[in-house]
């Protein structure tokens, strides 16, 4: 329901115009606001933890918003961005150990979310930190984004498009074959349900459709087998997707993707990092776009919940409860709808408009499941039915990880260390995770600390041990080093696992070899598509990005910083989020 606009003081003219009375309001003036000074010396501030994909879009909205006083004190918004995942791990620890604010306003991408902190802090033995109904201030349901001509293809084939027929793609052996279609097997992108709204959402979805069949562990099985890789946000699909389609192959990268609407919006106008581009994209659109399909057996929707923090106290709650009433205004709704989000009346913009899209919504719309029942769905994909990883993690020892981080007073390797060891033992005992390390003291530019075979838990042990050495690596090594690991990957390549390399370094690198950089981009674009080893790349130095994004983006991986306000430990598991 729109609010009235919050109404602005009345200004009334001085009823006394006597000059020695005006002397003596301008004397009191001075008095009053200099004790008002002493009192409320600055602004009241505001914290908004914001979910990834709307972070840019509220940050605006914070920057011109014009915020009612509060106890006399003017009121500053700030949007800090966190992902729903990492947001709630956070909370649910009361925010201990994290490098931005402590928030007073969580806007995950779901309700979802706020039943899984409950839970998650009642086992902890912690009070409720999140109101039992929080309103939503958008929303953007759950949809199977396909390739244009992917669709058109399944859809003349089953009439209807839903998670059954995932299902039939996904188990059988000869994929798009079935259909009479040379895109090989069916390859499924879904990101990490404990991080990720829409990986969340997409296992509730197959969970309820598994319910209904005859062998509900076969079908949750042979959905989950189909997964390319997992990762902490869809941007990475869609990030690769378009770089796949610019070369004329977006058929071969994947087949569809579990995704909110709002990012299948913002991929067909080239977007696929949800900035902000208003009044135009100043992108290429994709040559061939998403369609974004209501599965026919329902769906959830991310309502994006506004839930002011028990902590908050009285004046903050005032603030909160201010801009919440300016995110529902007519003027914001609108400007959520023009950027691919329904408003939180269900409403679409004119953006959402067929064939892409269905500007009715869908049909069928699930509630989330209990908090224990959510729980539970949790802990069965995380050890029986998450794809199995076989993956090598490359760890720089060099010189650079020697640096301080001022803010954690530790070394860059005693953190990645603690990071790295705390990340793998998230894995499960299925996973296979070897370890290298670079530069070394003679003229390998490697060495094996732990083999491919090794389990990821005997290699958590194994990389709180490592030690820094004097010697920096060059980037001639570097390169030989990522060429190699990924050569090893493909050497014992498990078609049944997501076959991976995580490189994580400290350096600078800025071109001094080109020669033997270009080889080393050109050699992980021309991989084959059917053993692809996707490499993530982790960089302490901003000045290195440019480099490893480059590396990482022609594997059809992903680059992560490990410089910005977020703590390197959640920067690894995000990084290990993918395998």
């Amino acid at each position: 329901m729109d609010r009235p606009a919050r109404p602005g003081p009345a200004w009334r003219p001085s009823p006394r115009r006597h000059p020695l009375a005006l002397a003596v309001t301008g004397a009191a003036a001075i008095v009053v606001s200099g004790v008002i000074a002493l009192i409320n010396p600055g602004c009241l501030d505001l914290v908004v933890a914001s979910s990834n994909e709307k972070f840019e879009l509220l940050s605006e909205i914070a920057s011109s918003y014009q915020a009612p006083s509060v106890d006399r004190r003017c009121v500053k918004v700030q949007v800090i961005k966190k992902a729903s995942g990492a947001a709630e791990r956070a909370l649910a620890r009361d925010w201990a150990g994290e490098r931005q604010p402590k928030p007073h306003v969580w806007s995950p991408g779901a309700t979802t979310w706020l039943l899984l902190l409950t839970e998650d802090r009642k086992a902890a033995g912690l009070g409720e930190l999140v109101p039992r109904v929080a309103q939503g201030i958008m929303q953007s349901p759950l949809v199977i984004a396909m390739p244009e001509q992917m669709e058109n293809a399944l859809r003349q084939a089953e009439g209807t498009i839903g998670w059954e027929q995932i299902f039939g793609l996904a188990r059988d052996k000869n994929g798009w074959a079935k259909y009479g279609k040379p895109w090989g097997p069916f390859k499924l992108g879904k990101t990490d349900p404990t991080v990720s709204t829409s990986g969340l959402h997409a296992l509730i979805s197959v969970n309820n459709v598994a319910r209904e069949t005859a062998a509900p562990d076969e079908f949750l099985t042979a959905v989950e087998s189909s997964v390319v890789h997992y990762g902490d946000t869809v941007a990475t699909f869609l990030s690769n997707l378009l770089i796949a389609d610019q070369h004329g192959a977006a058929t071969d990268y994947v087949s569809a993707i579990a995704v909110e609407e709002k990012q299948v919006f913002d991929y067909n106008r080239g977007n696929p990092s949800s900035k902000l581009c208003r009044p135009d994209c100043p992108f290429l659109p994709p040559s061939e776009k998403l369609v974004a399909i209501d599965p026919t057996e329902g769906t959830l929707v991310a309502d994006h919940p506004y839930a002011v923090l028990n902590w908050t106290d009285d004046a903050r709650r005032q603030a909160a409860s201010d801009f919440k009433t300016h995110l529902e205004s007519p003027a914001i709704q609108s400007l959520f709808r023009a950027e691919g989000f329904r408003d939180y009346r269900r409403q679409a913009g004119s953006g959402l408009v067929a064939p892409y899209f269905h500007p009715s919504g869908p049909k069928i719309r699930w509630e989330p499941p209990d908090p224990p029942d959510l729980v539970e769905m949790l802990d069965l994909w995380s050890t029986r039915l998450r794809k199995p990883a076989h993956a090598l993690f490359v760890i720089d020892i060099g010189s650079s990880m020697a640096l301080s981080v001022p803010a954690e007073s530790a070394t860059r390797l005693d953190l990645a260390k603690r990071a790295a060891s705390d990340a793998l033992e998230h894995l499960a005992l299925k996973d296979a995770v070897g370890l290298w390390t670079f530069p070394t003291t003679d003229a390998a530019p490697y060495r094996e600390v732990a083999a491919l075979t090794s389990l990821a838990s005997g290699t958590s042990q194994i990389a709180g041990g490592l030690g820094i050495l004097s010697k920096a690596s060059d980037e001639a090594s570097f390169y030989a080093t990522v060429r190699e690991s990924v050569d090893q990957v493909h050497a014992t390549f498990a078609a049944d696992r997501i076959n991976a390399v995580a490189v994580l370094t400290g350096e600078r690198f800025a071109l001094a070899d080109k020669n033997s950089f270009d080889r080393l981009i050109s050699y992980l674009q021309h991989q084959p598509e059917s053993s692809r080893v996707r490499v993530f790349t982790i960089g302490y130095d901003p000045s290195s990005e440019s480099v490893l994004r480059q590396i990482a983006e022609a594997s059809g991986g992903a680059f992560y910083d490990a410089y910005g306000p977020i703590n390197i430990g959640e920067v690894l598991r995000n990084a290990l989020s993918n395998f």
